[in-house]
């Protein structure tokens, strides 16, 4: 009966999350940004709206037991990772870590913007012959 499976596993999960301080969605944003994916793309690998995973971390429903294995696979951690409450320090470390590569990657985007900027400032040089046919 995979449906009585599915659902005992659903009422764990919720229960589990109930008594912690961060709940299966919480460790599911932080695994998923721990990866580097956005909401959009775990959805489009779980072939689920966008909706349904922002559903999840804010613990409004939670995911089924093959969909929590197959986030696990893609989050590069376990289902345990996932429906177990990790001591507060090493869930604030990689929500940290997380943290650090978001500032990082936008550190390198505003970076780019800046050396454009730059370049878009400096005058441009004009060419000796457009010189030579604009004084005769």
């Amino acid at each position: 009966m995979p449906c009585a499976r599915h659902r005992l596993v659903w009422y764990e999960l919720r229960r589990l999350g109930a008594h912690d301080c961060g709940g299966v969605g919480s460790r599911l944003r932080t695994a998923r940004r721990g990866a580097g994916l956005t909401q959009k793309a775990l959805a489009s690998e779980l072939g689920v709206e966008p909706i349904t995973v922002s559903r999840w971390e804010r613990d409004v429903t939670t995911p089924s037991l093959p969909r929590l294995r197959r986030i696990a696979e893609l989050t590069d951690t376990t289902v345990s990772d996932l429906v177990r409450a990790p001591d507060a320090a090493s869930a604030h470390a990689v929500e940290l870590a997380a943290l650090r590569e978001e500032l990082a990657e936008t550190r390198e985007l505003v970076n780019r913007v800046v050396r454009m900027l730059s370049r878009l400032e400096r005058p441009r040089s004009v060419p000796s012959s457009a010189l030579a046919s604009r004084d005769s």
